[in-house]
């Protein structure tokens, strides 16, 4: 579907709107986690500002340690004892270049990491490390 632009001319074609923010993801992906997360697992998202933050507040967080490229979501398992990376992007997102370093350096060491961009994928990825308690099948889409 195509939105027209209110300040455009008659003859309009209209453009595709942008995908949906990536938060939507984000939360859908925690909703899950505190509901089926699978006992004994423990995990956060790391808030790097995908949205926009006072200077100072940036500038504080710098200083504290945030670090570019790192992954959206840590998750920990209990046994065997591993971290995992879960990287979310918009539909058809990429990664900048410090996120891509971060894989790298996941991949190089063997620490699981995936990027997801839809719901389902994220939901593979899980369930594939054994962080949510019930099948693909039995969750549907929000």
């Amino acid at each position: 579907m195509s939105q027209l632009s209110l300040f455009g001319g008659r003859r309009q074609r209209g453009r595709k709107p942008p995908p949906a923010p990536e938060i939507n993801l984000h939360i859908a992906i925690a909703d899950t986690l505190k509901r089926w997360g699978t006992t004994g697992w423990r995990w956060t998202c790391i808030a790097h500002g995908g949205f926009r933050l006072p200077v100072i507040t940036a500038v504080r967080l710098k200083r504290m340690g945030l670090r570019p490229g790192f992954s959206d979501f840590l998750l920990l398992s209990p046994y065997p004892p591993k971290a995992h990376f879960l990287e979310v992007k918009r539909r058809g997102g990429k990664l900048s270049d410090a996120q891509a370093e971060f894989q790298g350096f996941c991949e190089l060491h063997e620490y699981p990491y995936a990027v997801v961009d839809d719901y389902q994928s994220a939901m593979a990825a899980l369930a594939d490390w054994g962080a949510i308690r019930v099948s693909l099948s039995t969750i549907k889409a929000s």
